[in-house]
């Protein structure tokens, strides 16, 4: 009680230190909360992150007269995997061709067979119009998304919605226009349904290529070895042709990017923590001067050092507490408010069991800031406090 006491009657010297703990804590809280969340928010963004949670399964070598086909079953064993967001079958002859649009020709254009899922794979943004989706691969529509490339070179930048072009003695109407920072096959690209590739695709009848949408960054290699393995395991004896491949590089970049971030924010945190700590020590030892004859009166009185001690480290830790309480309240309000304004999900776990750890740090702040202090209140000689004088 008398601990209490005295931290109310001092209320105005701990301000400063409880609201650098409490600001300490907030954040603490937000990280630890929000972190996960948002590294998954970016994941999804694949425009930020170029890709890097996209796998390419493809063949590498054709030995023994194998044309490098994968099948239904492929797509959907890998789309079990925990971790998957999409698999998207892929058609494509490689190999350029034609485009004609009135009297124009175009040269070096790239025919590819792609069905609504292909569109989660890619980090391209749409420019105009919509994507090919499943009811036009269904109905095997006439359809198709051109490229920018092929958009500036044959429109001229204009609105192609609605126009046809011819590709392979096929006309196609024009749905969609690709934008933003493209790969370069994309760009001159033009993108059918996938159900008219068997039939308008010269010798491509098969799926040459699975893509690979994974959640997070951090599941890439993981999911990369169980779909090689899927897949060698559904082709015997073609083992040796069947690569699942990632862009490391990009992967690795993105990692290291999240990396510092992360480490940038825990320090930042951490240097709040270490200031509220030095903070409160010095208001402790202050907080010994000021009441040297008080000290020297309580032990007349017959109080003993451990008694003088524990009421100063529970002074120190009651402050801390204060501000731990005061930090978790801001920062479960704080949460709400920032969950709702990146759309972003949180784990009730990660929020219990970041409570838990900082009101244990509060605590540990409030002992070991309050010890030497205390440590100095419990060895005033009795004359001595009560000659003193501030």
């Amino acid at each position: 009680m008398t601990s209490w006491m005295m931290v109310l009657r001092n209320r105005r010297r701990y301000k400063t230190v409880l609201i650098a703990i409490a600001v300490g804590t907030i954040g603490f809280i937000i990280i630890r909360c929000l972190g996960d969340s948002v590294e998954q928010k970016v994941s999804d963004d694949l425009e930020l992150i170029g890709e890097a949670t996209v796998l390419s399964a493809m063949w590498e070598d054709r030995k023994n007269y194998h044309p490098g086909e994968y099948f239904d079953r492929d797509v959907a064993a890998l789309r079990k995997l925990d971790g998957v967001v999409t698999v998207a079958p892929v058609r494509s002859t490689g190999e350029t061709t034609k485009l004609l649009y009135a009297d124009v020709e175009r040269k070096r254009t790239i025919i590819t067979g792609v069905n609504e899922e292909f569109w989660a794979t890619q980090s391209t943004p749409l420019r105009m119009g919509r994507f090919i989706d499943d009811d036009d691969v269904r109905r095997m529509r006439k359809v198709c998304v051109i490229g920018a490339e092929i958009h500036q070179g044959v429109f001229k930048g204009l609105n192609p919605l609605g126009k046809n072009v011819v590709v392979n003695s096929y006309h196609y109407e024009i749905i969609g226009v690709l934008g933003g920072k493209q790969q370069e096959d994309n760009s001159r690209t033009v993108f059918i349904p996938l159900s008219l590739a068997p039939h308008h695709l010269q010798h491509t009848r098969q799926i040459m290529q699975l893509l690979i949408r994974v959640d997070n960054w951090d599941n890439v290699r993981a999911i990369r070895e169980q779909a090689e393995a899927i897949l060698q395991y559904n082709h015997p004896n073609l083992e040796h042709g069947i690569k699942v491949l990632y862009r490391s590089n990009r992967l690795d970049r993105v990692r290291m990017i999240v990396f510092i971030i992360q480490l940038f924010s825990y320090a930042a945190l951490v240097g709040v923590f270490i200031v509220g700590k030095m903070g409160l020590t010095n208001v402790m030892l202050a907080a010994v001067q000021d009441r040297t004859k008080e000290i020297g009166l309580r032990k007349s009185m017959g109080a003993t050092d451990n008694l003088i001690r524990d009421q100063f480290i529970l002074e120190s830790v009651m402050v801390s507490v204060i501000a731990g309480v005061v930090g978790v309240v801001g920062g479960l309000v704080s949460v709400a408010l920032l969950k709702e304004l990146l759309d972003v999900s949180v784990s009730g776990m990660v929020l219990s069991s970041s409570i838990f750890v900082d009101l244990v740090l509060t605590v540990s702040i409030g002992v070991f800031a309050g010890w030497y202090p205390s440590q100095q209140a419990g060895k005033l000689d009795i004359v001595s406090a009560m000659r003193f004088e501030c």
